[in-house]
């Protein structure tokens, strides 16, 4: 797969982008921790790509004023949002803004009815587009007005969300020449997206994402379960630091990745729901919950063993 994604990357045409390196909450832990794992993620890139990305996509879409200047202060001339109501005010998201704290980082904003046309809806045999076709999905671009369409899927869509018996990596395939018939329409790697002079500021003063239908923190941190777990995470961090072990740094980093809290989610209904419950492989959250604060449990006792601490037992 990185041999293959090495060859995408030679051709110019694909841009590779900065994130936490264990795809964390690391936005959410006191410093240093969220500044040393973008720097092990930026290293990573150019160690294995030649890649040194001036782009951030903060874990799970993640975005908010204080971000912008964190993303500032590391030399980033841009980030991705989510291209929300709640924020833009009216304004569309097809255009480039930058941020209002720091108005030398662009965004790139995502659409995210045409993304999850075909991240979410694309297999879907009661939703009434079905099925989405190439060409037809290429209309929808060309019909859409301004200067930018971002378009943000995870990776697993092509295959795995979406089985290949359903027709997706067809239409994958078929999208690049169905849009070439649209002579306005061109691609584009997000760091020329994002180049350019933005339309307005865009100020975000409370965390956004593009999880659920709030667009908040709430996938993660929207329950008991998960605060309790998170709390108890930062907690053992400040003891992971002081052991001064590699491995146990290491290990308690893999406990801030997001999928943890997120298998732990119990708050919802209707659609959020049942896209929770898809991505878990859990029982149920209550599992997720002891499973996690069982291995965060141990961790701390190889923590404080380091530390000659004495653990009761």
């Amino acid at each position: 797969m990185i041999e293959r994604l090495r060859a995408l990357y030679a051709t110019g045409r694909v841009a590779l982008l900065a994130e936490t390196y264990y795809h964390s909450l690391a936005f959410l832990v006191p410093p240093p921790e969220l500044a040393e794992e973008v720097a092990q993620h930026r290293a990573m890139l150019e160690r294995e790509f030649g890649a040194r990305p001036s782009v951030l996509r903060m874990t799970e879409l993640a975005y908010s004023d204080d971000l912008a200047r964190f993303a500032e202060s590391q030399r980033f001339t841009g980030m991705l949002a989510e291209g929300w109501e709640g924020v833009l005010g009216g304004q569309p998201p097809t255009y480039r803004y930058c941020a209002a704290s720091a108005p030398t980082v662009n965004l790139l904003l995502r659409h995210y009815r045409l993304s999850d046309d075909v991240g979410f809806r694309f297999s879907s045999r009661e939703w009434s587009e079905h099925p989405l076709t190439a060409d037809k999905y290429a209309r929808w671009l060309a019909a859409t007005p301004g200067e930018v369409v971002g378009l943000f899927m995870d990776f697993e869509t092509f295959g795995e969300h979406h089985a290949a018996r359903t027709g997706i990596l067809e239409f994958l395939s078929a999208l690049p020449l169905e849009v070439a018939r649209h002579p306005h329409l061109e691609w584009a790697t997000v760091e020329e997206a994002i180049a350019g002079h933005p339309r307005a500021p865009l100020s975000v003063p409370v965390t956004m994402s593009w999880a659920d239908q709030n667009r908040d923190l709430g996938a993660w941190l929207g329950n008991d379960l998960q605060r309790s777990a998170f709390e108890a995470a930062k907690k053992v961090g400040v003891v992971a630091r002081r052991s001064s072990d590699p491995a146990v740094l290491e290990d308690w980093r893999k406990l801030l990745t997001s999928d943890h809290f997120y298998y732990m989610y119990v708050s919802g209904h209707g659609a959020d729901q049942g896209v929770h419950q898809y991505f878990s492989s859990y029982e149920s959250p209550y599992d997720a919950y002891a499973n996690y604060m069982n291995a965060l449990t141990d961790l701390r006792r190889r923590a404080l063993d380091r530390l000659g601490v004495p653990v009761l037992k």
